[in-house]
């Protein structure tokens, strides 16, 4: 290929691609050092900065040139080619720059980049070490998009690999032609990303996992130079900060998942998904007990610890995420660049330099140090890879113990009555459970390094799991707004505690008894586990609402707290009952044919229309009108109706799910969903002939004979048929003097039921005494003539007349009920709303200060 002339390429991308590629390694890891190197010499403070401005510039330069090259179709380019394609709605453009692994972790360093721009003046004096943390993180990041060999080592995956230099395309036979690029078009955006959620929910996603970057920087030097109060003022603000954007980028996955998957859900447990919920329970358990610091110095074990694991936490969604190592166990996961062991080395470097920071004694820190760094050497030296990593995990943890007895011990506990006993108390059910999540969901981890077997656990295993710290945690967040620091007199408290505990009994009573009791398909477990987490939900919403009335006097500081209490117990109200009662509308009849479709359609479920038939199904008639295509896209036109009293349909709504057809990723359905004040009605696709409308196979009736004079006119299903003409080959005397044969043609002039006019030409011949018919079709009538008998005695024509149907299109699909959906999404809004009033209340506290 290195003798082939291309024609066409843009090789000046590329080559810049590479330069700012390479600067912006180059500028972050000068950055780090120069900034680590101020701790001695404060002058090169300045050239810091400046390599960290020159990070940013690097990086935004990248983002543009691929905006580009996505933008002008740069084929020849393998990321361009992988994610993107000419006929692609533009919109999507965006989606198409972080769909793949390099495109996101370019999105994940500009975040850290532009925080770090706005972020590097704040530590004040501890500039140098957290900014130089800062910026090693960001030179591992970089080092995920160099796409460079050292010696047989590959690190990182470029965005700028072209097509034909690219290991699985090189020696593709098409690539041997020097103008490939004039027919080359793009693979495509993948159909289930092709949605508005995905512009908005990976960005928001990624500023949420940079976020938790600060509090880690800032704990880590708080450690280092055993300064464990300062920090808080500023960590608390950029906690909280990542507790808003990284709960709303869950919660934007979530709307994407129900709006565009067909499992019908917002939520899957999807190890992905886990993932990223795990580092938000942590960032929020460390932001509560920032507040208790900073309202009274205590537990900063616990708080530098859930500041550090929030981060480490992230980097390991990181390597779940993108080391293939999950495989088809997440709809998620990207596929393995050959960067497990580069993502390994990432996770195992911060907790590593995390550990060592817990530790008081420069002897105890040499030695951890030293200790770490000869078991990676012989790891890959010797290449017992699995041994040496188990040898430095119980060193890690072994340490990590001895640190917390030797320095960090409080043999001085905290009143049972005191607020910050019961804020450390949810923030440890906050990190227990997301042990146990991350635990649940690295069993393919745990599989592939100790050579187990073991299955996932089911979505309903998680909930069974979960649904205990949920109701303790509404129970803590419900009576401890009560409480006072120190101490309280519980008994002062007793009648508002009671008088709010009871409203919530009574309520959650009658709420599951209509809904859960008489449930005949739910367990005892089941029903007392749903009451319970029913009851301390409500119960947060209402001591909450009551404290902030009447104890605080709708005092402005408490609103924060009141709000994200209530939008949470919300949230997970609404996610409890729109999914345990999520029900589905089921057809009164479903045809045989449902069988034949395969065993993946529910025969119960599956809603079979016929095209412009009515369906009943639940209280509901459902007719399915037609179908229009736009690009790959097809959306067909459902009709819901419902019964009158007087007997009558009365149309009550339209849905439009769709159902991609791309070519080269395959098909992929997206429901369509009717959202009313108490419910929603979601519906999905589940079979339809996608082929074009003239493709499709015609049913052909059984031949109907007519006889008919000429000049009579024949009455068919789709046309009237005229015997205009009838002429022969030969004359009658000819034909006496040579009998072998005769053709005999009958011109039919036919009308279609739009008035036009066609003529169609059958023919009669006999031959040596046999008669041979020829069958005249018309294309556009869809019908065809065969002349049976001529009766020479009554001048009749016999005419046979087959007419065809086209087949009548149908599709296949489910519907579900959601009940109480919008709970789930006001309670999203509520809890944002509270965040985000608590992070400008503090905003205009600290410039007060």
């Amino acid at each position: 290929m290195e003798n082939i002339q291309y024609v066409g390429e843009h090789l000046w991308a590329g080559q810049w691609g590479h330069f700012l590629t390479a600067l912006l390694f180059a500028s972050s890891l000068m950055s780090s050092v120069s900034y680590f190197l101020s701790v001695r010499n404060n002058s090169l403070i300045r050239l810091s900065r400046g390599f960290l401005f020159m990070h940013l510039l690097s990086v935004v330069g990248i983002f543009l040139l691929m905006l580009w090259m996505l933008f002008h179709h740069y084929f020849e380019y393998q990321y361009v080619w992988q994610h993107s394609n000419r006929s692609m709605d533009k919109q999507f453009v965006l989606s198409c720059l972080w769909e793949g692994q390099e495109g996101s972790f370019l999105l994940w360093i500009f975040w850290q980049a532009l925080m770090g721009v706005l972020f590097y003046k704040t530590p004040g004096k501890d500039e140098s070490v957290v900014m130089g943390i800062y910026m090693m993180v960001q030179t591992f990041l970089a080092t995920m998009i160099l796409g460079i060999y050292v010696g047989d080592i590959k690190i990182g995956s470029s965005m700028f690999l072209l097509l034909r230099e690219h290991p699985d395309f090189s020696n593709l036979p098409f690539l041997q032609n020097p103008e490939y690029l004039n027919s080359l078009d793009g693979r495509g955006l993948n159909p289930l990303l092709a949605n508005y959620w995905m512009t908005i929910h990976p960005p928001t996603l990624f500023l949420g996992f940079a976020s938790t970057l600060i509090p880690f920087t800032l704990a880590l030097n708080g450690l280092i130079k055993q300064e464990y109060w300062q920090w808080q003022k500023q960590g608390i603000k950029w906690a909280f900060f990542s507790v808003l954007v990284l709960g709303a980028g869950i919660l934007m996955g979530g709307a994407w998942a129900y709006e565009a998957l067909s499992f019908g859900g917002f939520w899957a447990w999807d190890p992905v998904e886990n993932s990223s919920l795990v580092p938000w329970l942590i960032i929020t358990a460390a932001a509560h007990m920032m507040i208790v610091n900073n309202k009274k110095k205590g537990s900063y074990f616990i708080t530098h610890f859930l500041s550090i694991a929030a981060f480490i936490l992230v980097l390991y969604s990181t390597f779940l995420t993108r080391s293939g190592i999950l495989g088809n166990a997440s709809v998620h996961a990207f596929t393995d660049l050959g960067m497990q062991g580069q993502l390994l080395l990432f996770i195992l470097f911060f907790v590593a330099v995390s550990i060592w920071a817990f530790l008081k004694d420069l002897l105890f820190r040499n030695f951890y140090a030293m200790s770490s760094a000869l078991l990676l050497y012989f790891s890959i030296i010797k290449g017992y890879h699995r041994l040496f990593l188990g040898i430095w995990m119980i060193l890690s943890l072994a340490v990590m113990i001895y640190a917390y007895v030797r320095y960090y011990y409080e043999k001085e506990e905290e009143d049972w009555s005191s607020r910050e006993f019961w804020m450390f108390a949810g923030s440890l059910l906050l990190f227990v459970a997301g042990v146990i999540i991350i635990y649940f969901t690295s069993v393919p981890v745990l599989n592939k390094l100790f050579n187990l077997n073991k299955a996932p656990i089911k979505p309903e295993d998680y909930n069974a799991w979960m649904i205990p710290f949920a109701s303790l945690i509404f129970l803590i967040t419900g009576f401890s707004q009560y409480l006072k620091y120190n101490k309280t007199d519980i008994k002062s408290l007793k009648k508002m505690l009671m008088m709010d505990f009871g409203i919530s009994s009574v309520l959650s009573f009658l709420l599951s008894a209509t809904i859960y009791f008489f449930s005949g398909d739910l367990s005892f477990y089941q029903k007392v586990s749903y009451f319970v987490l029913i009851l301390f939900s409500l119960y947060s919403v209402i001591a909450n609402f009551n404290y902030w009335l009447r104890v605080s006097k709708m005092h402005s500081g408490k609103i924060p707290a009141m709000l994200s209490h209530i939008g949470f117990a919300l949230l997970i109200l609404g996610a409890l009952i729109s999914t345990s009662k999520k029900t589905e509308i089921v057809p009164t009849n479903t045809p045989a044919m449902v069988n034949q479709l395969g065993e993946s359609f529910d025969k119960r479920k599956s809603i079979v229309l016929v095209q412009n038939d009515t369906v009943q199904a639940g209280n509901y008639f459902i007719q399915f009108e037609g179908r229009e295509k736009k690009g790959y896209t097809y959306y067909f036109k459902v009709n819901y109706f419902g019964r009158e009293k007087d007997g009558k349909l009365k149309h009550l709504f339209t849905l439009y799910p769709r159902v991609q057809d791309n070519p080269i990723m395959g098909k992929a359905a997206d429901p369509d969903t009717k959202h009313f004040l108490l419910y929603d009605i979601y519906t999905h696709i589940t079979y339809a002939d996608l082929s074009d409308d003239n493709a499709k196979n015609m049913n052909v009736s059984q031949p109907v004979n007519y006889k008919g004079h000429l000049h009579d006119t024949i009455v068919t299903n789709k046309a009237f048929v005229i015997l205009d003409s009838l002429y022969a080959d030969k004359s009658y005397e000819e034909f006496m003097k040579n009998q072998n044969e005769l053709q005999i043609t009958v011109r039919l002039k036919v009308m279609d039921v739009t008035g036009d006019y066609h003529y169609v030409y059958p023919k009669y011949i006999i031959k040596n005494k046999t008669v041979v018919p020829i069958t005249a079709k018309s294309e556009k009538v869809g019908m065809q003539f065969t002349i049976w008998k001529l009766y020479p005695d009554t001048e009749e024509i016999e005419i046979a007349v087959v007419e065809q149907q086209p087949t009548k299109d149908f599709i296949v699909m489910e519907a579900s009920i959601f009940p109480m959906i919008n709970l789930l999404w006001l309670g999203c809004i509520v809890m944002s709303a509270g965040v985000l009033v608590y992070l400008i209340q503090k905003n205009k506290m600290i410039q007060s200060r």
